[in-house]
């Protein structure tokens, strides 16, 4: 009798134990395309390693990020919140006249390795940094982040030399070079970062932040014969290093699996915005825009997370936000994601229990809002969007049948927009501070240009030779 409750106590014990925490990898590259992974559509470029993450993971067709250039959309994962929330519409060059502070993310703003610091974790920061560097309190040091190698600003050329680089380690400025491609010394950075987890025991977050595939286009040989059969230039060097970054990820998926920890990680695997065409010649069929239009080939980015220890495999099409990163993560790792208050709202919802099926009736996000001053605002209800670019009159599509944007319909739902109308317009009414970088008027010309030029909708097929990236006047 002794030993039969001897059992019953040890069983009740060890099914009420936590599960232990899982490690957390988000991955983010940098301006690359909708449709340039083989698992969203694309015919040219092979990505076998996130296609299998994919098909083992959740693959998201309808996600989103709170802005369509660089700096805001990092901003908004870091914060869980739209960066229009606190001033930050805009990518931090040529800032004049303002105050440091907010040359950055301001430094009352709680980031996402602060919560996972609070929570036990080890955190570090390998790659692209790009949210501040005006004041020694934007370092990621400073910013809950135990471990930085990369660089601050918003892009650097993949080939680095002695003496000729702005990367550091933890603050200080490296010397040695580790690898000549700076892809492929990122990716060996971050397995020794997770590998560290020996020395102290705690579960790891890595922020692993590609600044590929972003100019300058600069691909290792190798890489470039693979795709020899691409005449377009460009194009060619586009592919290579979106194929070298498969190929990294898939070190690191091995490294995780060779130690048993893979199924037991997080891996958030997006895109920061939309591909940029006229200068990285990416793809991001079906979807008509690029990176800084709020069209949504500038706001939809292909989302992979993996967590096979807790979520099953399926392809995800309600509409989801990058902001949503900070809240999944923070309640993944035993936390409580945070709410909003009436001073302070926040754009995070925790996917896990829409992923595993806990809620089926409702959207993550009903509605979604973007804005950056003086280039353009939008809002998603549902399918509907209503796009207001300042160059153009205001649009109105119905996404579900009409995802690469073609078909205004303004004209014949007034009714339509001016609720949407309404809704961005409370939104903006909710907003806590006026931007406090906005770009500079050469800005306005290159951005009108964008919304007015037509983009490619359908997939290149692998030996197509047509140069898809030359600017030519939208014929809608």
């Amino acid at each position: 009798m002794y030993i039969i409750a001897l059992l019953s106590i040890i069983t009740s014990v060890f099914a009420q134990a936590p599960l232990a925490q899982p490690n957390v990898l988000v991955i983010v590259t940098d301006d690359m395309g909708y449709g340039d992974l083989s698992c969203y559509g694309s015919l040219q470029i092979p990505t076998p390693n996130l296609d299998s993450l994919a098909k083992r993971g959740v693959r998201f067709t309808d996600a989103y990020v709170s802005s369509s250039v660089c700096s805001p959309s990092r901003a908004g994962i870091m914060t869980g919140r739209n960066g229009s929330r606190f001033g930050y519409e805009h990518n931090l060059h040529l800032a004049k006249n303002v105050t440091p502070e907010y040359i950055g993310i301001p430094l009352n703003e709680k980031l996402l390795p602060e919560y996972l610091s609070e929570l036990g974790y080890r955190t570090g920061l390998v790659g692209k940094w790009h949210l501040g560097e005006s004041v020694e309190g934007h370092h990621p040091n400073n910013r809950g982040f135990d471990y930085f190698f990369g660089i601050l600003s918003g892009s650097h050329p993949y080939w680095p030399t002695p003496g000729k680089h702005r990367l550091e380690r933890n603050g200080v400025a490296v010397i040695d070079i580790g690898s000549p491609y700076l892809t492929d010394w990122f990716t060996d950075e971050a397995i020794e970062f997770t590998t560290a987890k020996d020395r102290d025991g705690k579960p790891w977050f890595l922020f692993l932040s590609y600044n590929t595939p972003h100019s300058p286009l600069q691909a290792k040989e190798a890489d470039l014969e693979k795709f020899s059969h691409i005449t377009n230039v460009q194009r060619r060097k586009y592919c290579a290093m979106q194929s070298c970054m498969d190929e990294n990820v898939g070190r690191i998926i091995k490294h995780l699996k060779d130690r048993n920890e893979f199924d037991n990680t997080v891996i958030v695997f997006l895109s920061d915005n939309g591909g940029s065409v006229e200068v990285s010649h990416a793809v991001n069929a079906p979807l008509r825009g690029g990176k800084g239009t709020f069209l949504e080939g500038g706001l939809r980015v292909p989302m992979i997370l993996s967590w096979p220890k807790e979520i099953s495999s399926q392809v995800y099409t309600k509409q989801v936000v990058a902001t949503d990163i900070l809240g999944t993560l923070v309640s993944a790792a035993g936390g409580v994601a945070p709410q909003s208050e009436k001073t302070k709202i926040f754009d995070t919802v925790n996917l896990i229990p829409y992923l595993k099926g806990e809620v089926n009736d409702s959207l993550p996000h009903q509605t979604l809002f973007w804005r950056m001053s003086l280039r353009a605002s939008a809002v998603r209800d549902g399918d509907w969007k209503l796009l207001r670019p300042n160059s153009e009159f205001p649009q109105l599509y119905f996404l579900k049948d009409d995802p690469s944007e073609l078909n205004n319909l303004i004209a014949e739902n007034p009714e339509v927009a001016e609720n949407l109308l309404g809704k961005l317009n409370q939104w903006e009414h909710s907003l806590e501070r006026n931007p406090a970088i906005i770009s500079t008027p050469q800005w306005s010309k290159y951005n009108s240009r964008l919304y007015d030029r037509e983009y490619l909708l359908q997939q290149p097929l692998p030996d197509d030779t047509g140069n898809h990236w030359k600017l030519r006047k939208s014929n809608r």
